[in-house]
This record gives C-alpha cells, sequence and structure tokens, in this order.
C-alpha cells in the first residue's frame, strides 16, 4: 500500500514537470515568435501555485521606437526660419515700393555681400538643403526597417525626381501659361521643352484633382492608387528634365551646328533639391566618417574644376545645373552629418573648421564663391552657417511656448513653397501691373495679410496634423 502511494506520489510529481516543461517551451515558442514578428514579446503567466513574474520589455527594445517618433523642435524651427526668409524675398520683390530692401533680397554682386560673391539672400536655399540633410538618414532607416533596403532606396529615388518634376512643371506654368495668359506669348511660340511641360503640368493637376476626390470620398484603394498615379507622373517628370538639362549642358559645351536646340536654362530650387537628394542618396547608409569622407573628396574635385575654367561653364546655368548638383548633395550630406554629432563637441570643431577653411580660401585666396554654379566653398560657408544656426536652436528645444511662430511655418515647407511660388506668379506676373506701383502702406498691408494668411493655413495643417509629404 505504501509503495503504491508513492507511485502515484512519484507519477504526479512527473505530470507536473511535463505540465511546467510545456508551459516554459510554450512561453519559449510565443517570444520566439514575437521577436521573428520585430513585436515586443507577449508575457505569458504561469497557472501554477507560486505567482510567476511578469517579464518587463527591455528599455533597449523600446528607445528606438520612440527615438524615431520624436521631434526635434530645432528642425521645425529652423526650417520655418528659412520658409519665412524664402517668402518674404518672394514678396517683398513684388513692390517697387520695397526697392529699398533690394540689398537683403537680391541675390550674387546686387545683394548685402558677407563675402566677397556671397549676398546675404545666397544663404538661405543652401539652409533649406541643410535641413533636409538633418533628417534623410533617419527617413531612410525608418523606410528600411518597414520595407527593406532596396524598397527604401526606390522610394527615396522616387519622392526626389518628384521634386524635380514638380519644379520644372511649375517652370513650364511660368514660362509657358503666364506669358500666354497674359498676351506675350503664343503656344507655338514657346520652345519645345516649355511646351511638353505646360502641358504635362496640367495633366498633373488633374492627377492632384483625382487623389483630392479620393480623399474626400474616403475610399482608401482609390486614393492609393490616385496618390500612386500622380507621385509617378511627378517622377517621370523629374527623369525629361534631368535629360533636357543634360541636352542643355551638353550644347553648352559644344553648340550644335544648327543653334541649340534645347538650350536655355530651366532650373531652380525644387530641381536642386531633388537632384541633391539624388546624387546624396547613395551614401545614406554610410556611417558619419564615411559621408563626411565623401563631402571631402566632392570638395577637393569639385574645387580644383571650378577653380580651372568649369565655373563659366556652371555659372550659365541657374543654381549650376548637374555641377552645381554636386556641392548643393555635399550640403545635404553635411547636414546628416552635423544630425549625427548633434550632442558631441565635435560638432562645433568641425563647424569652426568649414567656416574658418572657407573664409580663409575666399578672401585670403581669391576662390569664386558664388550661389549661381553653387561652387563648393560657398556651399562649405553656407553650410557652417547653417550648422551654427541649428546648434544655438538646438539649446532651445526644451522651450515649448504655446505658439511658436517659426515651428508652425517650418511644419509644412514644401507645400508653402510651393503656394509661394504661385502667390508670386499671380501677384508678379498676372497682377503686376496693379501691384508694383502701390504706395508702400499698401505694400505693407499685402504683405501682412499675405503672412498671415500662410501663418493661419500652416496652423490649421499642424493643429489638424496634416503633413503635406511628396
Amino acid at each position: 500500500m505504501k509503495k503504491r502511494k508513492n507511485d502515484l506520489k512519484e507519477e504526479v510529481n512527473v505530470q507536473q514537470e511535463v505540465v511546467e516543461n510545456a508551459v516554459v517551451d510554450n512561453n519559449a515558442q510565443v517570444e520566439q515568435i514575437a521577436l521573428e514578428d520585430n513585436k515586443q514579446p507577449e508575457i505569458v503567466e504561469e497557472n501554477t501555485k507560486k505567482k510567476s513574474k511578469k517579464v518587463k520589455p527591455e528599455l533597449s527594445d523600446q528607445k528606438p521606437q520612440e527615438k524615431g517618433k520624436e521631434r526635434i523642435l530645432s528642425i521645425d524651427r529652423f526650417r520655418g526660419i528659412c520658409m519665412f526668409a524664402m517668402v518674404c524675398s518672394f514678396i517683398f520683390g513684388m513692390f517697387s515700393a520695397f526697392e529699398g530692401l533690394g540689398p537683403l533680397i537680391n541675390h550674387d554682386a546686387n545683394g548685402f555681400q558677407i563675402l566677397p560673391g556671397v549676398s546675404f539672400a545666397d544663404i538661405f536655399a543652401p539652409m533649406f538643403i541643410f535641413v533636409i540633410g538633418l533628417t534623410i538618414c533617419r527617413s531612410f532607416k525608418s523606410r528600411e526597417a518597414k520595407y527593406g533596403t532596396r524598397r527604401a532606396y526606390w522610394q527615396l529615388a522616387i519622392r526626389f525626381l518628384s521634386l524635380i518634376g514638380i519644379g520644372i512643371l511649375i517652370n513650364g506654368f511660368e514660362n509657358g501659361w503666364v506669358d500666354i495668359f497674359t498676351g506675350g506669348k503664343a503656344f507655338t511660340d514657346l520652345s519645345i521643352k516649355i511646351q511638353i511641360f505646360a502641358v504635362m503640368f496640367w495633366i498633373a493637376i488633374a492627377l492632384l484633382i483625382v487623389y483630392i476626390i479620393a480623399l474626400c470620398v474616403k475610399n482608401e484603394k482609390f486614393k492609393n492608387i490616385s496618390l500612386t498615379m500622380l507621385r509617378y507622373f511627378l517622377a517621370i517628370a523629374g527623369v525629361l528634365a534631368l535629360y533636357f538639362i543634360l541636352v542643355s549642358t551638353g550644347e553648352k559645351i559644344t553648340t550644335p551646328v544648327d543653334g541649340e536646340r534645347f538650350g536655355g536654362w530651366e532650373w531652380d530650387t525644387l530641381q536642386n533639391i531633388g537632384l541633391a537628394g539624388l546624387i546624396a542618396l547613395p551614401f545614406v547608409k554610410f556611417d558619419k566618417w564615411g559621408r563626411l569622407t565623401i563631402v571631402g573628396i566632392i570638395f577637393a574635385v569639385m574645387t580644383v574644376l571650378m577653380q580651372n575654367g568649369l565655373f563659366p561653364l556652371a555659372n550659365k546655368i541657374l543654381e549650376g545645373g548637374i555641377f552645381g548638383g554636386f556641392s548643393w548633395a555635399c550640403i545635404l550630406l553635411l547636414g546628416s552629418v552635423f544630425a549625427d554629432f548633434k550632442d558631441d563637441k565635435f560638432y562645433w570643431i568641425l563647424t569652426s573648421l568649414l567656416l574658418l577653411i572657407s573664409v580663409v580660401l575666399i578672401v585670403g585666396f581669391d576662390f569664386i564663391a558664388a550661389k549661381r554654379g553653387c561652387t563648393p566653398v560657398y556651399a562649405m560657408f553656407c553650410s557652417s552657417i547653417a550648422a551654427i544656426i541649428w546648434g544655438g536652436l538646438n539649446f532651445l528645444n526644451n522651450w515649448k511656448p504655446k505658439f511658436s511662430f517659426f515651428e508652425i511655418w517650418g511644419s509644412n515647407a514644401i507645400l508653402t513653397y510651393i503656394v509661394t511660388l504661385f502667390v508670386s506668379m499671380l501677384f508678379g506676373g498676372l497682377l503686376e501691373a496693379y501691384i508694383a506701383p502701390l504706395n508702400v502702406w499698401a505694400a505693407i498691408a499685402i504683405t501682412i495679410c499675405i503672412l498671415g494668411l500662410f501663418t493661419i493655413m500652416n496652423w490649421l495643417l499642424k493643429r489638424k496634423k496634416i503633413y503635406v509629404k511628396i
């Protein structure tokens, strides 16, 4: 009898051990599946007499996710400063009453000179590209984690091509339809380039309207299809723009016997941003030292070329075209490098070195500094100024007022810039004869109204958490 009890007791122990092992194995499988799905492991409690302790997720597992969602206020504010300055320069240029502000808003030799060849107005476009560099690596890593490396590269490439496309289609409207509407030209008077982009402009507007309709009807499939069509159409326009700028560059190097067929330039700020992104894109997976090395190599090569005959050619194309694109890309990459050095003392060492080298080369050795053509020393100097401003703004990240003016202006920068271009075309093109002669008080009143409307637009979009992205 005693032996029977011992056998039963031993059998119960064995069964309990099997159950406990099964629970442990089940927990291990659950954790393994959760880890494979890149999720936090689920917590499974054992049904035993002793209360099991809940396993707390590792802090290191949460930090990258929280950090990826974190918005750095200094970036939004810096972007807002750039946009506000650029919008003001467009508006002030529409009124003859603001002629006295010319030195502040004019580029190159016509503006207030900070250094030989660099005016006050010349520093804002590079600062805006520098801001894009502050977030490009984070954007790539976020996409890579979600979609994989190849698709992350593809998405960013389409994004930058779309920016070029938007810029060239706006140029097609500005240099084509504005002149037609004012009676200055007929459609047949336009060059083949302008005709193509003028027609594509209305196709893009039609696709945009379709996308807006999809948003209104709240059909997810319809919305995704219409957005994809719009984005890829803009990217195709970007590819065409790159083709024409390459052909135009070739025609300036060797003029065809029967004259330039596709000559002239169609290259502006949005095209610059897109090209800079495309050139910088292959290096976003490099570490900060690798990216800094690439910047040094490009600066060295382009400086030798610019100082020995390339600048006159690059200077013929607004913003430098393909040649200037390499220096613009360096500004973007430097922004990404400074973003990685944000909390490191080397941040200010690198800033000081760039500022010192650029000033010495420009002032002491007469190196060419120019926005038009985007020479390397110009890019280096503007990057150092941008780094100083952003570094200062980082000290204000803990200051969070209820109404942060520049943060609001920086929340939808691309949309603000595009709307500004159309406002400038409306007042400075179609209505120029009525707007330009207004007296100073009328000009001030209109300027305040325009800036107020932009502020309200950005405030409402930010409040609704609507961010327009390409």
